[in-house]
């Protein structure tokens, strides 16, 4: 049981071992599928938008610079719906349970680690003390969770949906559907089928469970305030973008605070000082940098006790 209060805050690098992409591959995915007036796009943009604004979206993003559609969406807010179409179009395919249950490549399987330390009791499992921020959109964590509190403990879904609702994870750019998952009514934890019918619907409910901040704010609101309860935050696979970190603002001031930890694959010399002086300024504490990937900080950050 996780008995210091802790938030994890997660960014696409936390999904990349369960097969979902970069915020780079996304863009390049994104790019590709809408880069010409294929079958499929013809008739999802029927649903939208004409193909002509999908042609426009995808080229002003390709050449914009940045590997964040949501940062290019925040500041071309008049490609907001077929922006939010394409990602979940691009996504929704990556959401398979196998992938989840055996991670392809190795990469750490944090999950599986994370879900150990939740589950020994089902009584208990609503007194973990851990919060989740997470910036991506798929729901492959409250699934893993969901799933794993069914079979280990062999209860109903509406038991485990009820316990799972006791650990708090914040979508601050929304999910892959309009229901949070996994409440009743929501959009199943699958990828799209072959039936080119269905697909547009499918898509179209997805894409509505995605968020901006200037639609929604009250997950950024929630957000904080588990932030400043914590006494442990740990950044995984988190890229540090300065709109990301700057969605956190809020200094914390919990008198037992432990510290700040994150993942940074990759990074040296100046991008790390970047980084540390970005969270420092935005949550008013320094930040532990480590290269390894989400399972090995984890393993040496997240106190039971």
């Amino acid at each position: 049981m996780i008995t210091t209060p802790t938030v994890l805050v997660l960014g696409a690098g936390a999904s990349c071992p369960y097969g979902f992409p970069t915020a780079k591959q996304l863009k390049n995915r994104i790019c590709e599928v809408f880069s010409s007036r294929t079958p499929a796009v013809r008739l999802l943009a029927d649903n939208v938008a004409p193909v002509e604004k999908f042609l426009e979206f995808r080229e002003a993003f390709w050449k914009s610079g940045t590997a964040s559609v949501d940062a290019f969406l925040e500041g071309r807010p008049e490609f907001l719906d077929v922006g939010k179409f394409a990602i979940a179009y691009c996504l929704i395919p990556f959401e398979s349970e196998a992938n989840l249950f055996t991670p392809p490549g190795d990469h750490g399987d944090w999950y599986g680690y994370l879900s150990e330390r939740l589950n020994r009791s089902f009584d208990e499992f609503e007194h973990n003390k851990l919060s989740i921020i997470t910036f991506n959109y798929d729901r492959s964590l409250e699934h893993y969770l969901f799933t794993s509190l069914r079979n280990w403990h062999g209860r109903s879904v509406d038991d485990c949906i009820e316990k799972l609702a006791k650990v708090p994870i914040i979508h601050v750019y929304g999910q892959l559907g309009r229901i949070p998952y996994p409440q009743h009514g929501c959009r199943q934890y699958l990828p799209l089928g072959e039936d080119e019918k269905k697909m547009p619907s499918a898509v179209v409910g997805a894409s509505q469970g995605i968020t901006l901040l200037h639609e929604k704010e009250s997950e950024l609101k929630e957000a904080h305030s588990l932030l400043a309860a914590a006494e442990r935050i740990c950044f995984l696979g988190f890229g540090y973008h300065p709109l990301n970190v700057s969605r956190l603002a809020i200094e914390t001031k919990n008198a037992g605070f432990k510290g700040i930890f994150g993942t940074a694959r990759g990074m040296i010399g100046g991008e790390l000082t970047d980084v540390q002086e970005r969270v420092h300024k935005t949550l008013g504490s320094a930040i532990s940098l480590a290269d390894a990937d989400n399972l090995k900080l984890l393993k040496e950050n997240l106190i039971l006790g």
